[in-house]
This record gives structure tokens, C-alpha cells and sequence, in this order.
């Protein structure tokens, strides 16, 4: 005699092959191959890679630029909005007839990042400078702060 048990919908057969679909597709997705760098880039979703550290008297926000000429990335400021934007060119010269490209990893294409800014940050102070690929970005924050601790209350 079978005793009674509890039924849970998994031994059904829908089920059952769905939960192998949904094994396989995880499988798939978390092979290597689909972690890379090179699969995944960045650059290819339009976003740039980016570090923000805080300072006691400012912000700074580092940008990777590697072999980007600045003179071809724009920085703006509109209210409290940070936006970094540019495009990487791709600049092929063919006076060579021996050579043909067989792999290319370069990445090339439009790119574009924001940021909100708090309320405390000097926008017309904020500079920029690189160096060695990184892009800096050199935001003072203001003296007066609005922060400031609330109590609660006891009922």
C-alpha cells in the first residue's frame, strides 16, 4: 500500500522539464566564455568604465579613456547632472598590401555616462585633467553642508 504524501506540482512532467530548461540555460550563461571581458565590453553597451572616491573637501571621478585623444570627450554639467560623453574612432589605413587583419579587439563607438550630483558640490569649480588613460574630474564640494541628524521622537 502507498502511503499519502504531499504533492507539489514537481513531478509533473511540464515541470520537471522546465526545471531542465532552466538548468541548461544557467549552464550555458555562466560558461567563461560569456564572462569575458572581451564578450561583454563595455564599450559596446555605451558605457564607460568609471571610479568615484570622496575626499574630505571633493569628489573625484576617474574615467577610462585609453587611446582617446580628450579634445574628443565632452563633459557637462546641467543641473546637478554629470554627463561624460564621447566616441572612439576607428581609423584603419590601408597603404599597406601585405597586411590583412584577421582579429580585431579594438572596440570603437560612442559612449556616454551620468551622474547625479549631491546637493553640496561646487559645479563651477569642478575641473578635469588626464593622465596615462584615466580622465580625472576634480569636483570641490561647498562649505555649508545641509546634513544634519534627526531625533525620533518617544510617543
Amino acid at each position: 500500500m502507498n502511503s499519502i504524501k504531499r504533492w507539489n506540482g514537481d513531478d509533473q512532467p511540464l515541470r520537471k522539464f522546465k526545471n531542465e530548461l532552466d538548468g541548461m540555460f544557467e549552464r550555458f550563461f555562466n560558461d567563461p566564455f560569456f564572462s569575458s571581458r572581451s564578450f561583454w565590453n563595455r564599450e559596446q553597451d555605451g558605457s564607460l568604465a568609471c571610479n568615484i572616491r570622496e575626499k574630505k573637501d571633493k569628489y573625484i571621478v576617474e574615467a577610462e579613456i585609453p587611446g582617446m585623444d580628450p579634445a574628443d570627450i565632452e563633459i557637462e554639467v546641467d543641473n546637478n547632472m554629470l554627463t561624460i560623453k564621447g566616441e572612439k574612432k576607428q581609423q584603419i589605413e590601408t597603404e599597406d598590401n601585405d597586411t590583412e587583419m584577421r582579429i580585431i579587439e579594438h572596440s570603437y563607438g560612442s559612449f556616454q555616462r551620468s551622474f547625479a550630483l549631491p546637493d553640496n558640490v561646487n559645479t563651477d569649480k569642478i575641473s578635469a585633467d588626464h593622465k596615462n588613460g584615466i580622465l580625472y574630474l576634480h569636483i570641490p564640494k561647498t562649505k555649508d553642508s545641509n546634513k544634519r541628524r534627526i531625533e525620533i521622537n518617544k510617543q
